[in-house]
């Protein structure tokens, strides 16, 4: 069986997704460290921040190992309270890019140089990529995250710190929730030809810097409850 492949931006998310109810290896940036889930063998994997870092940890790791799939976990501001409020969990099906394409203002158009970022299996990739999520997962070791509601994520390399450009990328792009890591990872693993699943906890809202819109502590405690089952020992 192939190794699972668990990966957060930062230490601190992974310590919290995992390192409640386990004893963690010495993590640094950039380097796959083996781990044991619960009997399946697997990595962890702590990238950096951001698209860069995190294309080049993924991409070192996918070339070095035999994944078989790819688990993004992390924090995540939420352009959505209704829905998604903050400290509540979810699971991405969509994952965009909202920064490719041709800028005119504003506004960006994708397909707007007339170049796609690759073409996989027929399908050309502009600036989104479906993920694995809901019942994908129900005969799988990652059955626990089935249930998770399922989000439109954008992944951005600047947070946004308005509530007009909030305002403005929940209306163009009907997202949901925002993060710095989920493109590169999705699209990392379309380009291997490897599943991924991202599960994402809501610690703010985007657009806001008011203390009474953040709850980082109770994000990363909601990280660990989804998320720690997955080493949980089973009696």
């Amino acid at each position: 069986m192939k190794d699972i492949l668990f990966v957060t931006a930062t230490v601190k998310e992974m310590k919290a997704a995992l390192g409640g109810v386990c004893e963690l290896p010495d993590l640094r940036q950039g380097v796959a460290v083996p781990f044991d889930f619960s009997g399946q063998s697997g990595l962890l994997l702590v990238t950096g921040i951001g698209i860069i870092n995190s294309s080049f940890a993924l991409g070192q790791t996918l070339a070095k190992y035999e994944i078989g799939i790819v688990v993004l976990a992390g924090i995540a501001g939420t352009f959505n309270p209704d829905r998604f409020p903050v400290g509540s969990a979810c699971i991405v099906k969509t994952e965009i890019w909202p920064e490719y394409g041709l800028k005119n203002g504003k506004e960006i158009d994708p397909k707007g140089l007339g170049f796609s970022l690759a073409e996989i299996n027929g399908i050309q990739i502009w600036d989104r990529i479906e993920l694995n999520c809901g019942n994908s997962f129900r005969k799988s070791v990652l059955d626990r995250f089935a249930k998770l509601p399922e989000a439109v994520s954008l992944t951005v390399s600047g947070v946004t710190a308005t509530e007009d450009e909030a305002l403005r990328l929940k209306t163009e792009f009907k997202a949901d929730i925002e993060n710095m890591e989920g493109f590169a990872t999705a699209y990392g693993c379309a380009l291997s030809g490897v599943p991924v699943c991202q599960v994402r906890t809501v610690s703010n809202l985007v657009g806001s810097r008011d203390r009474k819109d953040w709850d980082l502590k109770g994000a990363l405690a909601e990280l660990g409850r989804i998320c720690s089952p997955l080493v949980k020992k089973t009696s």
